[in-house]
């Protein structure tokens, strides 16, 4: 296994450790959870950057990557939800767009086709990871001395509903490109 497929297995196993930071409270967990999901985030980035800069990409990359990505991002989304900071109608259509995007990619498999991930799907990423992190950064900076961050949080509401109408176009987008796999028999 190379070493951008072991950091992608990295960004996997770092879905229980963040959920475990968030959910059991201990001194400063916001901010180790805040840590957490920083490095799993740019783990994204760096095992993208060596595959393509050293002809590593391979077609566990292309699948194992983006699912690691939505299980760390998804996994984020809940920790939002159960805190109160972001629409169960939001979630559900990010997460429906997950669903329908894997299976789109799952037919592929059985064609003996992959799907990487296009531009919008990555700018989805981008905007779910950055939503959610300013969250986690909120209330890191809110474990200190004891500031107000409303507007952090308005930013970061405005933000989810953003990423979800990207998702969502991404979602439709997957679905046009990836029609043909569905049509044909």
């Amino acid at each position: 296994m190379n070493l951008p497929n072991k950091i992608t297995i990295f960004r996997l196993s770092m879905v229980p450790v963040l959920l475990a930071t968030a959910m059991i409270p201990f001194s400063y967990h916001w901010s180790v959870t805040l840590v957490v999901y920083f490095l799993a985030c740019m783990s994204d980035k760096v095992d993208g950057f060596i595959a393509r800069k050293n002809g590593l990409v391979t077609d566990f990359g292309k699948l194992m990557d983006p699912l690691s990505d939505k299980s760390l991002v998804m996994t984020a989304f809940i920790i939002m939800v159960w805190l109160g900071y972001c629409d169960i109608v939001c979630f559900s259509l990010m997460l429906a767009r997950e669903f329908l995007v894997s299976g789109i990619r799952m037919i592929a498999c059985t064609k003996g086709k992959v799907i990487a991930a296009n531009a919008f799907g990555k700018a989805k990423t981008f905007l779910q990871m950055s939503s959610t992190g300013l969250i986690f950064l909120s209330l890191a900076i809110s474990e200190g001395p004891q500031i107000n961050f409303d507007i952090l949080h308005i930013v970061a509401k405005v933000l989810f509903w953003i990423a979800c109408v990207v998702s969502v176009l991404s979602g439709l987008k997957y679905t046009k490109d990836g029609w043909y796999l569905i049509e044909s028999k």
